[in-house]
């Protein structure tokens, strides 16, 4: 029989109120405190499984019924709803069963079920989120130090707007409504903003480079370390600025991925050509591996990617910092992880030019709203939060299978791109070292492997990971 959290309550949990605490040793009552809350867990994960399976929405159902097994691998009533049966004292899948697996309603019904789910996930995060906080207490007052560490941390990942945990593990609020960060993170982002300074702006070169050999151009040059500039009717003070911003945020990847060696190996080569025509010529001579649709495409294009060599046109726009980082951040990721990826690639490229600029000029993809769907104009990081708020309450954002599993970044819609940056803000800032070692297991491995990844390092399915990051969002991006 399932037991509601309501009448199990944090009284049955710690103790009757009045009532002094069991004559345990502290590790003891440990261990059958957080035994007590897996129980609930299980339970209560399990109760709203049974709501869903009731509104035929098996999909959402399985998966609520799974995590009440991960949390009481015995519960008998999400076993059975599973499609097992016990024999001899141990569960095997029952042949007779007949099990529904997928969502039966779907459109506006879909939605409205799905709003349901968030709103009663949510509320049991709040309770589980006020359980692991007084579970920390407890430990801090027996001196139980990584303990009190991992039970304040899964209060927050239950109910981000935990404050109490929130302040034990040192985070603060960026103002009145924005995110919680770590000391870390608050560190690191003001690095990002205010470290370009520092940055090495590289020297004059001299000697012509292969492009201006192959078409004949005469261009301004400054190298560093790790990057050549070349740019057509720039000066010297104006290359060193953008080697600048080029190094700074080779700098900053290295120290938020804890990469220790060179990630390049070899300088990457930055072109700035001044127009269109130009940008066209560049494509004529280095296009290579596809057909004459998509050289079209690639012209119509502000530029074009890869390595150890992009290129850009400037226009008539003063700067082009916002290019530097983007296509450098890109880059890193790739010799990183390898693969398209692409929510992780664009979103993590935008992560770095909100952060660093407020800005997100490069459009690898339809952020403009251009398109014949009636997308919204997201070309201003500024208003991403608001507008994640607002898909997340109508539960219009994009699913987060179609983030997720989109291998092409011509197939990922300006949405799409705008919840992949969200997504990877949420990890960055809750999830680093997961995140970190997430990355680590999947560079080189097929993207079809990155899910059961994602298992297998956070624990969590994809429905997991959508109904945390939502979680997030809700605590972190105002109202």
């Amino acid at each position: 029989m399932v037991r509601p959290i309501v009448m199990l309550g944090i009284a049955a949990i710690f103790g009757q109120a009045g009532q002094d605490p069991p004559a345990k040793p502290p590790a003891e009552e440990y261990k059958d405190r957080v035994a007590r809350i897996k129980e609930s867990l299980a339970d209560e994960h399990y109760k709203i499984g049974e709501y869903l399976y009731g509104v035929s929405m098996h999909r959402w159902a399985r998966d609520e019924f799974r995590k009440s097994i991960g949390f009481s691998v015995n519960h008998a009533d999400a076993r059975k709803r599973l499609g097992y049966i016990k024999k001899e004292g141990e569960w095997e899948p029952d042949p007779d069963a007949a099990l529904e697996t997928e969502n039966k309603k779907k459109g506006d019904e879909a939605i409205k079920l799905k709003m349901e789910y968030d709103k009663r996930i949510e509320k049991l995060g709040k309770t589980m989120g006020k359980l692991y906080a007084d579970l920390g207490g407890f430990c801090e007052k027996n001196k139980m130090t990584p303990e009190a560490q991992a039970a304040w941390k899964l209060a927050i990942e239950y109910d981000p707007l935990n404050t109490e945990s929130r302040k034990k593990l040192g985070y603060v609020r960026q103002g009145k409504e924005g995110p919680w960060l770590s000391k870390f993170e608050t560190a690191i982002r003001k690095e990002m903003k205010e470290g370009i300074a520092k940055a090495p702006g590289g020297t004059p070169r001299k000697e012509e480079t292969e492009v201006e050999a192959d078409l004949g151009w005469k261009h301004e040059k400054r190298t560093s370390k790790h990057f050549l500039l070349q740019a057509a009717g720039q000066n010297q003070e104006w290359l060193s600025k953008e080697i600048k911003h080029a190094e700074h945020a080779f700098a900053m990847f290295h120290k938020i991925f804890n990469q220790t060696e060179d990630l390049f190996q070899q300088p990457f080569n930055l072109i700035v050509v001044k127009d269109k025509s130009s940008h066209e010529q560049y494509i004529d001579k280095y296009f290579q591996g596809g057909d004459s649709v998509r050289k079209e495409f690639s012209k119509k294009a502000n530029g074009s990617g890869g390595f150890p060599r992009s290129e850009w046109v400037q226009g008539d726009r003063p700067d082009v910092h916002d290019w530097v980082v983007h296509v450098t951040t890109e880059q890193l990721f790739e010799h990183l992880v390898g693969g398209s990826r692409p929510w992780m690639r664009e979103g993590l490229a935008y992560h770095f030019t909100k952060t660093m600029f407020g800005t997100a000029g490069v459009l690898c993809v339809n952020l403009a709203g251009t398109g014949a769907g009636g997308e919204k104009n997201l070309q201003n990081p500024e208003d991403w939060p608001l507008v994640i708020r607002t898909w997340i309450r109508e539960s219009k954002d994009p699913t987060i299978i179609e983030v997720f599993k989109c291998k092409d970044v011509a197939e990922l819609s300006g949405a799409e791109t705008v919840k992949g940056w969200s997504m990877i803000d949420f990890l960055l800032t809750e999830h680093r070292e997961r995140f970190l070692e997430f990355l680590s297991k999947i560079r080189g491995q097929k993207e079809d492997d990155d899910e059961k990844t994602l298992l297998e390092v956070f624990g969590w399915t994809l429905e997991d990971f959508d109904v945390r990051w939502r979680t997030y969002a809700r605590a972190s991006y105002g109202g």
